[in-house]
């Protein structure tokens, strides 16, 4: 077969592919049996199925068809991310990931069962997400200089916790304790609820946590934050300083959460489904939803997402490596 003739089944097979869709959108997903499913690596409700829930809702509103959420939890993503990696490349699986399950992964598991970067296809990002700094509202520790100088200084350093082993929590602590040469020992919980539950308490002296999850506790008072790990203050809590103001310009510490599809998927299809999910992403209903959590909704289409993607793979790896955060 000459390359011409290669050339015109590669556009056949997308523009069948892009038809099959946009027959499936039609119609409800009749056209193959098959509905939208979006593909979620963690339990019900927390921040990633919230946004799977809430976009996949829009959507099927805006194309009349069935938007399954499907949640499979386990195995640092892997599970989920397996499901999409194994199914067709017709765009009617989608798989939705945090930074965590986009980035971090490869350079964390020491065998990882697939690549963000060669198993998929770019979609959309949707969100990011700035990181708070808190302790316990009872904390002798008022500022962030206080809780570097007794980091430093302290006999057996103090306690951060984090949502688990490989997380943003843990990661973003070791790169705190990387820029101040405290020492920060790790705590990894199973999940925010229960480090935050603990950070309450008091039992722990500080944890980096999404301001969707701690920022209602800072509201009432359980909790104090002491600085922002975003580029710029954040309107919901303008009071508190960045860590680049603060004097560590090197401490950019905000989440995000993306999609993508199986690698392979049409160009075409991409694109179509990509312009979907930001349009219901911006939908003024789902758009303040999230605004009010805190989160900034920052869309990329595929074309921007997938340079921004490698970019944060390169960054990403260089601080897991050096903080040699490893699950085997």
């Amino acid at each position: 077969m000459n390359r011409h003739s290669a050339a015109r089944r590669g556009i056949v097979a997308a523009v069948s592919a892009f038809a099959f869709l946009g027959a499936a959108l039609a119609q409800g997903g009749d056209a193959a049996g098959k509905p939208i499913t979006i593909v979620v690596p963690f339990p019900p409700g927390g921040t990633t199925d919230q946004l799977a829930r809430a976009i996949g809702q829009q959507m099927g509103e805006n194309l009349k068809v069935p938007v399954i959420i499907d949640n499979r939890p386990g195995g640092g993503a892997q599970i989920a991310a397996n499901v999409v990696k194994q199914a067709g490349t017709d765009g009617t699986t989608i798989f939705i990931g945090d930074i965590g399950a986009l980035s971090f992964n490869p350079y964390i598991y020491a065998k990882l069962s697939y690549d963000p970067l060669k198993d998929f296809t770019p979609l959309a990002r949707l969100v990011m997400v700035p990181q708070l700094l808190i302790v316990p509202a009872a904390s002798p520790y008022a500022t962030l200089a206080d809780v570097i100088k007794a980091a430093q200084t302290k006999p057996g350093g103090l306690s951060i916790a984090s949502q688990g082993n490989g997380t943003g929590g843990h990661v973003f602590a070791e790169m705190l304790r990387r820029e101040t040469q405290g020492q920060l020992n790790h705590i990894p919980y199973r999940g925010s609820a229960p480090a935050l539950t603990d950070m309450i308490g008091g039992q722990v002296d500080l944890m980096f946590d999404a301001i969707g999850t701690s920022g209602p506790f800072v509201k009432d008072g359980k909790l104090r934050a002491l600085a922002v790990g975003a580029p710029a203050r954040v309107p919901m809590f303008a009071q508190v300083a960045t860590l680049q103001e603060l004097g560590y310009p090197q401490l950019n510490m905000v989440a995000w959460f993306g999609m993508v599809v199986k690698a392979g998927t049409p160009a075409a299809v991409v694109q179509r489904l990509g312009d979907e999910v930001i349009k219901a992403l911006q939908a003024p209903q789902v758009a303040k939803r999230f605004t009010d959590q805190g989160l900034d909704v920052a869309p990329l289409a595929p074309q921007e997402f997938k340079p921004f993607m490698e970019a944060e793979a390169q960054r990403w790896s260089k601080v897991i490596k050096d903080a040699g955060i490893r699950i085997e």
